[in-house]
């Protein structure tokens, strides 16, 4: 249950603009609010971090976040932003749909192609923020929303806030998935204390890749973030596979890459990440190997045109 004092923040921050309906779980650690506009009632989300959190300041011009100029199919855009007393917040418009971490955790599993277009609707949304220099910082599956067969991509812009939850959260031991976000999707250099840039987002989309394809974290079992920020930094994760299909090789390969330790050997931006798995999607799937079914048909119309050819031959002789 969030404290009470942040709720009379966002209520002297919103006024009259938002009304918020109820809290909700939270989501990537953060405190999560239903909201609707004052002027047209239309559903949005909150999202709230204590500034306390964040060194007691809002990231720099939080009124006016570069998320805000990301208008893409793929991105959930960021409306509003700003800080009162010692909360900082976000607004979002709500989406109609569920992130991909719950869809995975409640039995939904999905198949080759569902996955690949999910990566690559992810990799599309990133790739439009880092043309516009915007990073992620925390992407995680409850950072992805799957809504009418498409994915988006939430909480863009707030790169600092992420920082400051996995800094808060450096101590906690890790007994879900969602207790465990802010550390188990960072990059080494993150886990490391290092800032965020394309290529931690990368990393990001590799793990998220990797967890998608396989059905297992690449570092699963680790119970701390002491564990898991050693393990993204020093350990390499096991072979990828995907339970009863076999993965395209350039995927694995790709995947693989971005969860390279060296950021200068993952691709560089989410671009390359976007090609390169377009380019995979256009391959159609190879032709089945014939059958017996198939061969008895194909030694019919064989025997067919043979006779055909026999009684042309007999004819032309009498």
């Amino acid at each position: 249950m969030t404290d009470s004092t942040t709720l009379q923040d966002l209520d002297t921050a919103l006024g009259s603009r938002y009304i918020v309906v109820r809290e909700m779980p939270q989501a990537a650690g953060f405190s999560t609010f239903a909201a609707r506009a004052g002027d047209d009632g239309s559903a949005v989300e909150i999202k709230t971090l204590p500034l306390d959190e964040m060194g007691g300041s809002p990231p720099v011009n939080a009124a006016d976040l570069d998320s805000r100029r990301i208008q893409h199919p793929n991105v959930v855009p960021i409306i509003a932003a700003g800080s009162e007393g010692n909360t900082f917040f976000w607004i979002s418009p709500e989406i109609d749909g569920r992130t991909l971490r719950a869809r995975l955790s409640r039995g939904g599993k999905m198949g080759l192609r569902d996955s690949l277009t999910v990566l690559r609707d992810v990799s599309a949304g990133l790739t439009h923020a880092h043309l516009h220099g915007v990073v992620h910082g925390g992407l995680t599956p409850d950072s992805i929303i799957i809504s009418g067969g498409s994915a988006l991509v939430a909480d863009l812009g707030v790169a600092e806030a992420f920082t400051a939850l996995r800094r808060s959260h450096s101590g906690a031991r890790m007994t879900t998935p969602t207790s465990g976000e802010p550390m188990r999707y960072a990059s080494p250099e993150q886990a490391g204390g290092g800032k965020a840039d394309t290529r931690s987002d990368v990393y990001a989309w590799g793990v998220i890749a990797y967890e998608l394809l396989g059905g297992r974290h690449p570092f699963a079992g680790r119970t701390t973030p002491r564990e898991m920020m050693v393990a993204h930094s020093d350990e390499e994760p096991p072979a990828l596979v995907m339970s009863g299909v076999e993965v395209p090789p350039e995927i694995t390969r790709l995947i693989m890459r971005c969860l390279s330790k060296d950021p200068a050997r993952r691709p560089e931006t989410a671009r390359q990440v976007l090609d390169a798995i377009t380019k995979e999607m256009l391959v159609p799937d190879p032709a089945p190997a014939a059958g017996s079914g198939q061969k008895a048909v194909m030694a019919i119309l064989i025997i067919a045109m043979v006779a055909l050819g026999i009684i042309a031959w007999m004819g032309m002789r009498t």
